[in-house]
């Protein structure tokens, strides 16, 4: 089951929101601009929900919480609206989407049939909700006549863990003591623990009618009347207190309390452990994971660190965030980044739009550009970008349209600080780079830093080569004329022709051979020239032999510019 849409109507600043939800929703916005309320709405409407999976309808449901996740109507419905409307109701939409399976089960469950879509309205006034299937025609009434059973229906299959942008140790406590009696709980079934702890009992026993007497003597003196006083301790007490007083000890160089750690560390233990717990208490269930400013006390590092894993947790279940960090955005899906002004929320329709609303300031070859291709030098760049338009419709396009550009490293010692500049300036990159040793440690550096993934890399190897670059995948015959007539220079040589080395390598072999000068200027100037060659006449230059590394590139970008990669 998942979460396609929600709407918000009339709910504290939020005037009318209307959000399509995906895997990974980012609330984008200025601060005062209501994402913040669009969020708390979202938790606020399933809290609802989750109510009536409890406590059936019949109606209406009766409302009282002061608490900040769940709907108060003093605080939540808007002040400027209370004078006019008294009784003003606030309007939580959600629209559900069923698999195949849960619509089986939902004809089981409820009696009734769905096509695969289940609209929900909650209509919050003072003090109670309302429930109904907000469907045009007769099957709306006709299903909300079912709606404690759709509730429980709904209530079994999600699960909602929201977790504020305030999170000291106690949340951190609050999380693992839950997860401590969940897994002792377990433990209480057993004979051996029972037997335990009636033994503590009968061990208690003596000493507790011990004090008992002595309070019911100290007492008689002032109350006569007073004949006996018994001291216990309930046996769900004694089970109740053997789960609790956990400590969480945090060794990240000198053993402290996580109550005793900085913001930061207690922000990420927060988090992390919640995130944990949510999965497991879902049991099963869908799980729809709010949270609000994820990056809120963390260093930028430990930020870029939590960012793959709130994309892996959107891998299984659904998350939805507000943030200011440019780390964070949605960069896969530009769509899902939703752009919250003026009580108004749309989903973004430009990687520009999404910089603009941050404040993120990038060069004008980058500004509308979602996706990079990192190359090492500005002969790569002009090679690739004439031989890649004229092999591609789809990346011709999006080269032409701004949404892919192509950035030179200046070679693979700046790769780590060009992927670097090109995350923060919220770019999707994928890295093409020489097949050699440099080029492959390059790469590796930059994994390690969480800067590149196996994914987001080709490299230009060659079939029958050891090490190769990208001037091995075209034809020779493309240019081969130009360095004869240029450079007085044979091609042909087996200097040239040889299976070892890159082309580099094998080009200063045949140029030396034939008593020219290869110094350290000449190969910078040779790719240039090449580069025109195969820019004038790029449908020829790939070796058909030799094109499986450019073929993989292709196909990485489609995916990229599709947003599947």
């Amino acid at each position: 089951m998942r979460l396609n849409t929600f709407a918000l109507q009339r709910y504290r600043s939020i005037t009318k929101a209307d959000l399509r939800l995906g895997p990974l929703t980012v609330l984008l916005g200025p601060n005062n601009e209501g994402k913040s309320n669009i969020l708390h709405g979202l938790v606020a409407g399933m809290r609802i929900l989750q109510r009536a999976a409890r406590v059936p309808f019949r109606g209406r449901l009766s409302l009282s919480t002061n608490r900040e996740d769940e709907y108060e109507w003093e605080r939540d419905f808007p002040v400027s609206l209370k004078e006019a409307s008294p009784d003003g109701t606030t309007l939580f939409d959600f629209e559900f989407e069923l698999t195949s399976e849960e619509i089986a089960d939902f004809k089981q469950d409820v009696g009734s049939y769905l096509t695969g879509v289940l609209p929900i309205r909650i209509t919050v006034g003072p003090g109670t909700a309302s429930f109904r299937v907000f469907r045009k025609g007769a099957g709306g009434p006709k299903l909300t006549e079912k709606r404690d059973q759709i509730a429980a229906f709904l209530g079994n299959r999600l699960h909602l863990q929201y977790i504020p942008s305030v999170r000291p140790a106690r949340r951190a406590m609050e999380v693992v003591g839950d997860m401590v009696a969940l897994e002792i709980a377990e433990l209480e079934k057993t004979d051996e623990y029972q037997q335990a702890v009636a033994k503590i009992g009968n061990l208690q026993a003596p000493i507790l009618a011990s004090l008992a007497d002595t309070i019911r003597d100290t007492l008689s003196d002032f109350l006569p009347d007073v004949s006996d006083v018994q001291l216990a301790i309930p046996s769900e007490a004694r089970y109740g207190a053997l789960r609790q007083s956990s400590t969480i000890m945090v060794d990240d160089g000198t053993a402290t309390d996580l109550r005793q750690k900085g913001d930061g560390v207690q922000s990420l233990a927060a988090i992390s452990l919640i995130r944990h717990a949510s999965e497991r208490f879902a049991s099963g269930k869908e799980l729809v994971l709010a949270i609000e400013e994820p990056e809120a006390h963390l260093h930028p590092e430990a930020i870029h660190q939590l960012r793959p894993v709130l994309e892996e947790i959107a891998g299984k279940h659904q998350v939805v965030l507000t943030t200011h960090s440019p780390l964070l955005v949605n960069r896969h899906q530009v769509s899902a980044n939703v752009i919250v002004a003026g009580s108004r929320a749309r989903s973004a329709k430009s990687i520009e739009e999404v910089r603009e609303v941050l404040g993120v300031r990038t060069a004008d070859n980058l500004r509308s550009a979602r996706i990079v291709l990192v190359v090492e030098g500005e002969s790569d760049r002009r090679t690739l970008a004439a031989t890649l338009a004229a092999e591609s419709e789809v990346v011709r396009s999006a080269l032409v349209g701004g949404d892919m550009a192509i950035e030179p490293c200046h070679g693979v010692a700046h790769l780590l600080p060009t992927l670097t500049r090109l995350r923060n300036d919220l770019c999707l990159t994928h890295v093409f780079v020489d097949s050699d040793a440099p080029s492959i440690e390059a790469c590796k550096r930059a994994e390690q830093a969480g800067l590149l993934a196996a994914k987001d890399r080709t490299l230009s190897t060659c079939p029958g080569l050891k090490e190769s670059e990208l001037e091995d995948l075209l034809d020779v015959a493309t240019y081969e004329d130009f360095v004869r007539t240029t450079y007085n220079v044979n091609l042909k040589s087996p200097a040239f022709r040889s299976s070892k080395g890159k082309w580099t390598d094998r080009m200063a072999a045949v140029f030396k051979s034939e008593g020219q000068l290869w110094d350290e200027e000449t190969p910078a100037r040779l790719k240039r020239e090449v580069s025109e060659i195969v820019e004038a006449s790029p449908d020829a230059a790939l070796h058909e032999k030799r094109r499986s590394a450019f073929d993989g590139l292709i196909s990485a970008l489609h995916s990229k510019l599709a947003g599947t990669g």
